[in-house]
């Protein structure tokens, strides 16, 4: 689910940050927009397990240019990194989660990478909200959330 796993240790506890790491083009007009960031059931999922779940996202806006390398003749590729922003997908804003339910049991999207805000929440409150933008796809039924929940242990048969 990440790309990159952060362990802290702090009073004899290991605090895990799980992130996923965005790379963007700053130089085309519409990146950054609607990306993939994890499956419902996964996410979902691992909110149940372990509620207090970090799951970071980090995202890169870059540009990317080549140059030869007068030493070795090769043509180097180079990506200049010229923002940056990480978010806890947690507390990011109602407004900027949406739901698409192309693939598999849906994936979880952010409207636009690059302009986050945040609303801080439980992780009961976000689980709630994963519920409803489920529900909310034209896709989805109360049976097919169901089946999830019985399939992903979120319920107790």
């Amino acid at each position: 689910m990440a790309d990159i796993i952060l362990q802290f240790r702090k009073s004899g506890r290991v605090l895990t940050g799980n992130v996923d790491v965005k790379a963007t083009a700053d130089d085309i007009p519409n990146s950054g927009k609607g990306p993939n960031i994890t499956s419902f059931a996964r996410i979902r999922t691992a909110f149940v397990v372990d509620p207090d779940f970090m799951f970071i996202i980090l995202s890169i806006k870059h540009r990317v240019y080549s140059e030869r390398n007068r030493t070795s003749g090769l043509v180097d590729g180079i990506m200049d990194i010229v923002d940056y922003h990480a978010y806890d997908l947690k507390f990011i804003s109602d407004t900027d989660i949406n739901y698409n339910p192309a693939l598999g049991t849906g994936q979880i999207q952010i409207k636009d990478i690059h302009y986050v805000t945040y609303q801080y929440r439980t992780t009961w409150e976000m689980c709630q909200l994963l519920d409803q933008k489920y529900l909310h796809s034209s896709r989805r039924s109360i049976d097919d959330f169901y089946r999830e929940a019985k399939k992903n242990k979120w319920i107790k048969n």
